[in-house]
Formats: structure tokens, sequence, C-alpha cells
């Protein structure tokens, strides 16, 4: 394999000299270019043309984000890292997905960290590059598997259900199939474990850098069986794991390893500008994104469906969850779609006191009471993942016409 060309943007000379010492030493690496503001940054890529770009995101001149913008648009060969502090608010994580820019680093960066990150971009940019024809140093290849899907649920916010909703899924799709997996990648106190009642003896913080891999028999030693049979990865206790050890590579090694064996994966991620949470939404065969009935929310939506498709995820890979719904007058079911200017998949209807007592139960309704509205319509969104699943409950399995499947009384 050809070395990776890699220009450095960093106005701090020490910086500069810490990174380009953590990648000294690699015979695949090879530093070809400095630059100390994002004009400079810019002039270097255009004339070097370089496999991946570190980008420092508040560079002098022009904004390191700006110039990672520039890049990604009149470069797509160029891979792009942008290096954060780590004390960025939304906004920047909102620009940086208008941009298409999936990729970062957040300081301290550990050696390790950064080669990890620079090898993932230039494999990423491979496989894009090995679909259009255009040369590329790095070759990749990436295995099909058509018939095993990887199931996002991710929001703009939190508290909007994606955990009861990813849980009932998972329970929903193993109606249909012995080979489902769920995992709760929400890796400051996810509940996923506690809505099913399991009791895991190992979870997701135990598969820390120390293995000497990700295979799936690490994996599989770190899950937890539920009566239903999903095999569930729990989140780690509150307070007990770092979650900027979880990488990018991490998250997608753990959902390859399972993808090879588990026909459906079901992720129920954290906050949406975590690394993990967008790590598992680029692997992901479909995703979920689950707004509120109320305007706020539906704003909130709005712009994060937006900045989704702005970072070239397939609009056709997401389906919108509307969760507690009501028959409120304020807002119809009509007017929704207008407001997020998105189809809606599915609209769950509220059920305060059948969701909060099987919450406290740890038994999912689909299970506990299949034929109420809030169920059937989780049954409803299993089948729009897999058709296979079998729906015997009363009128739950029909066909239903238009976007929207709807169950309310």
């Amino acid at each position: 394999m050809d070395r990776i060309n890699i220009i450095i943007a960093e106005s701090e000379m020490g910086e500069r000299e810490k990174l380009k010492s953590q990648l000294a030493g690699e015979q695949d690496i090879q530093v070809i270019g400095e630059a100390r503001d994002g004009k400079e940054c810019l002039d270097l890529v255009s004339r070097q043309r370089p496999d991946v770009v570190l980008i420092k995101e508040d560079l002098p001149v022009l904004n390191g984000l700006a110039a990672a913008e520039q890049i990604t648009s009149d470069f797509p060969e160029v891979g792009v890292i942008l290096i954060l502090t780590g004390s960025e608010g939304q906004e920047v994580w909102h620009k940086m997905l208008r941009a298409g820019i999936k990729e970062f680093v957040t300081r301290p960066v550990t050696a390790d960290r950064l080669l990890e990150e620079v090898r993932k971009v230039a494999t990423l940019q491979a496989k894009a590059a090995k679909r259009s024809g255009t040369p590329t140093p790095t070759q990749v290849v990436v295995p099909e598997s058509p018939k095993r899907r990887v199931v996002t649920i991710t929001g703009p916010r939190g508290g909007c259900g994606k955990t009861v909703i990813a849980a009932n899924l998972a329970v929903a799709l193993a109606r249909g199939s012995e080979k489902v997996a769920l995992v709760d990648l929400n890796l400051w106190g996810g509940d996923v474990a506690m809505v099913l009642d399991v009791q895991p003896k190992r979870t997701l913080g135990d598969l820390l850098p120390g293995f000497g891999g990700i295979d799936y028999d690490v994996v599989d030693s770190v899950m937890s069986k539920h009566p239903s049979g999903v095999s569930v990865l729990a989140a780690p206790l509150t307070g007990t794991f770092d979650g900027s050890t979880l990488s990018r590579y991490m998250v997608q090694s753990i959902l390859e390893a399972l993808r090879e064996h588990y026909e459906y994966t079901v992720v129920d991620t954290g906050y949406a500008n975590l690394e993990s949470t967008l790590a598992a939404m680029d692997y992901s065969d479909v995703i979920l994104v689950v707004v509120g009935m109320d305007l706020p929310r539906l704003r909130d939506g709005k712009l994060y469906l937006k900045n989704l498709l702005a970072a070239n995820y397939p609009k056709e890979k997401i389906h919108v969850i509307v969760n507690r719904t009501s028959n409120s007058k304020e807002i119809s079911s009509s007017e929704v779609e207008t407001i997020l200017e998105f189809p809606v998949t599915t609209q769950i209807p509220s059920d305060d006191a059948l969701v909060g007592s099987s919450v406290n139960l740890g038994q999912t309704f689909v299970s506990s009471n299949p034929n109420k509205p809030v169920a059937r319509a989780i049954l409803a969104l299993a089948e729009t993942v897999s058709p296979s699943v079998n729906n015997n409950d009363g009128d739950a399995g029909k066909k239903r016409s238009g976007r929207w499947f709807s169950f309310m009384q």
C-alpha cells in the first residue's frame, strides 16, 4: 500500500510539531505540508492534493471549518479531519454536518487515536474513489450483506423516546428472526438494560482498547440474552466509562462483527453530535429519526433532517418517526410533514400509562399488550424494517396505504 500523504493546518507551532511527532515513524504515513491558517491550507491542498488534511477548527485568516467545507466541496477526493477542542457548541456541529464533515478528533488526542482516524479516513476515501473510478493510493474491500440490516435510532434532542422505541422494535423484530441484536450506545447512563429488565454481567464499557482488536467473539462475550431472544449489548453504568475512548473505528468494528452474525442490529444512540452516534449512522442501512409532536421539537427535527441531508446521508435511508402523537387540534397530522419538510414513516400514539408501566416493570409493551395502538405502531414499524416480521395481532399486520402508519384510537 502506498503512503497516506497528509497536510497539517494548525496555527500553533508547538501543536503542529506534536501532531507531526505522533505521525512520525509510520511507514504508511507521510506529512507533505504544513499550514498556519485556513487560506494557506487551501493553497497547499490545491497544489499538493493530499490524501488527508488535519485542520484545526479555529484557524486565523480563514476559519478552519470554512476551509474544510471548501476542501470537501472542491476536492472531494481529499479526506478531511477536523481538530476540535471539545468545547464547541451545537452550532459548530450543525455547520460540520451541512459541510458534509463527519470525521473529527477532540483534543487531547493520543497518537493511537490520531493514527486510527487517519487510516480510517484514508480507507473511506479509497472506498469512495473506487466507486467513482478515481485513482487512490489505498484500497478497501467492503463486504456486502444485503439480508442483514443495521438500524440506528437517533433524534435531535434527548427525551424523545428513542430507548423505548429501540427496545420494543428489537423485540418486535425478534418475532420473525432468532438473530436480533440491540446495542445501547448511550454512553452516559443508557437505559436499554433497565427497560428490558436485563442484569448484564458485562457491558459496552468492557470493550476497551486492550483486547487487541474487536471481533465477534469479543463482542459476544459482553452481550446478555433477553427472554424474547434479543441479544443485548448494554451501556456502561453511569460514571464508569469514558465515552471519548469509544472511537468511530471501534463503533464500526462492533457493528461489523454483529452484522456478520445477526440479521438485525438495532442501535440506540446518545447525543446527536457524539462521534459514536455519527459512526453508527454512517454504518447503518436504516436511520430512524425520532421527533416529538410539539412545535419546538418539530422545528428541531426539521433542522436535524436538513443537516443530515446536507451531510450526504441518503434520503431513502432516513425514516422519520413522530412519537407521542395525540388528537390535538393545535397541530394536525397533515401539518407535521409540512413543518418537517420531510415524509413521515410512522406516528406512534401517546400512551403514557402503558409506556410508563412497561418501563417500570421491564416488560416491552409489544409483548405484554400487542393490540394496543402504541404497540401496533411499533409492530408496523418493524414491518417497514423487515417485511419478514410476522404480525398476527388483529389488523395490525394488514398493509396500510399512504405514508403514515397511524394507530390513533
